[in-house]
């Protein structure tokens, strides 16, 4: 009987599923997507029972789609969105409340309370390897507590869990026998000490959050429990890798030496570099460390840059201003764009900053607003949807040239993922304002593969080294502007980004 890998990628906007066979092949595939909720300005919440059901939905799609059995399944690996955040029921798994997402800015005010709080802002650097900002879970925790009835009320009861989306599903899938998550995803909550592999006492006492309402934490491959055919598909299979989805994303990349880079263009742009075994010091850089993967007692880490709008802000561009009808209408545009920039053509004087909810690396500003610069009575909808594409370029390589400064070392190679990177005008202008080449894979799938890739090694299906032999490059844009180009559109940028962070009046510019 054949046996298969099912590989899940729970994220942001969807689910996507894959059976991968002993070839590493793709089988059979699925994706659903669930509701995102604004009950406010700068708030997202996901419902996480829908979200459960998407998961069951997806793999139940995919065991047919592949007219596979469910005994087929030789193991289960699971993919999470990081820092999205729930409180439950520990006697029935019941949500409390909305899982509170990742890119919710609801607990603004409390991360300022935090920060500005004697020395703790340095204090969770050095733990955590992050900064004390809304963007990860701790702060949203604290703010469930305060505000949220039936959470203060299970606590009260010793009735509450708290945790990442994956110790929910995984609790789920194993029908309540799990409540694990992985040192991945630990690492993202402002509540893990990253070098001693462990929740951090004094930031658990400072926020009154009690260590029993936490997960175990594992390594990232390893054992989760075993799921539950009554609850998960029929499936009864080892649960053996857990981890958040960049850092997946990184493996999938098979960014596996310390230098090598990858950025996933999703609803934002995550940039990863990993960094090897020792965290570099970051301080000032405005960069973060993070524990990317823990396999036995060898712990991976990468600098990390977040760029928060990136997909979003080209969605808004159409949903909210009408820039274009649909992305086929997107894609000519930018073909034509491409053309123009392979006969030398510069880009156009007209600068947009996607700081939509907030501007993340290197700045660290939730104040900030995005802005267009350069408005004429020439400007139409291309030439702002184009301005739209060249901002996002602009603010990852902010955040790329951050990190080569802070290790010393320029970059060779970018590899890249996400939906945008069908894009050829964005992907072309990246290299040119990097001015090193940027790759997509053959593979489009790289979170759900690299966690797929994860499991077939814990399994004994392959190795690293036969996966690299195997990796194919989709598309290469090799870098094309001149160097006095490119310097004088980065220039120009940072000044405009430098008055962005002026105008925000009120904030804090200089929390990196």
């Amino acid at each position: 009987m054949e046996k298969y890998l099912l590989s899940i990628d729970q994220g942001t906007t969807g689910t996507k599923v894959l059976l991968v066979n002993r070839q590493g092949l793709v089988a059979a595939e699925s994706y659903q997507k669930h509701t995102q909720y604004y009950p406010q300005s700068g708030w997202v919440e996901h419902k996480p029972q829908e979200i459960w059901e998407k998961v069951l939905a997806g793999v139940a799609d995919a065991l047919l789609q592949g007219q596979i059995a469910p005994e087929q399944v030789e193991a289960v690996g699971l993919a999470n969105q990081g820092e999205t955040v729930l409180f439950w029921d520990s006697a029935n798994g019941e949500p409390l409340y909305p899982a509170v997402v990742w890119s919710c800015r609801r607990s603004d005010q409390i991360a300022e309370r935090w920060r500005a709080d004697g020395e703790w802002a340095q204090k969770v650097a050095e733990r955590t390897g992050l900064l004390i900002d809304p963007y990860f879970s701790a702060t949203k925790i604290r703010w469930m507590m305060e505000e949220v009835p039936l959470v203060q009320e299970r606590i009260r009861q010793r009735q509450a869990y708290c945790s990442t989306l994956d110790s929910w599903l995984i609790w789920q899938m194993t029908g309540g026998a799990s409540y694990v998550t992985d040192a991945s995803t630990a690492a993202r909550t402002l509540l893990f000490h990253h070098r001693q592999g462990k929740w951090d006492e004094e930031i658990l006492r400072y926020l009154e959050i009690e260590e029993e309402w936490l997960p175990q934490v594992r390594p990232t491959v390893g054992s989760f429990g075993r799921t539950n055919p009554d609850s998960f598909c029929g499936i009864q299979a080892p649960i053996l890798v857990s981890q958040v989805d960049q850092p997946a994303a990184l493996y999938g990349h098979l960014c596996t030496v310390p230098g090598m880079s990858k950025c996933t263009y999703g609803t934002g742009c995550f940039a990863y570099m990993n960094v090897g075994n020792e965290p570099p010091a970051t301080k000032e850089s405005g960069l973060l460390t993070t524990l990317v993967w823990k396999r036995e007692k060898e712990h991976t880490y990468a600098l990390d840059g977040a760029i928060y709008a990136a997909g979003s802000a080209i969605e808004w561009g159409r949903e909210q201003l009408g820039l274009y009808q649909d992305i086929d209408e997107l894609q000519r545009w930018s073909e034509h764009w491409y053309d123009e920039l392979g006969r030398g053509d510069a880009p156009g004087s007209l600068l947009f900053i996607p700081a939509l909810n907030g501007i993340g690396t290197p700045y660290w500003n939730s104040e900030a607003r995005g802005m267009f610069l350069g408005l004429s009575q020439h400007t139409d909808r291309p030439l702002m949807v184009k301005a739209m594409l060249e901002g996002i370029a602009h603010r990852v390589a902010d955040v790329f040239v951050t990190m080569e400064q802070a290790v010393g070392q320029k970059i060779s190679i970018l590899r890249v993922d996400g939906g945008l990177t069908q894009n050829p005008y964005l992907m072309q202008f990246q290299a040119d304002l990097l001015g090193i080449p940027v790759e997509v894979p053959e593979m489009n799938e790289t979170t759900v593969m690299g966690i797929a890739f994860l499991l077939g090694e814990e399994c004994g299906w392959w190795t690293e080294q036969e996966l690299q032999a195997r990796m194919k490059v989709g598309r290469r844009y090799d870098p094309q502007l001149d160097e006095a180009v490119r310097k004088r559109l980065r220039d120009r940028w940072k000044k405009a980004v430098h008055f962005l962070l002026q105008m925000s009046e009120g904030s804090d510019t200089t929390r990196g």
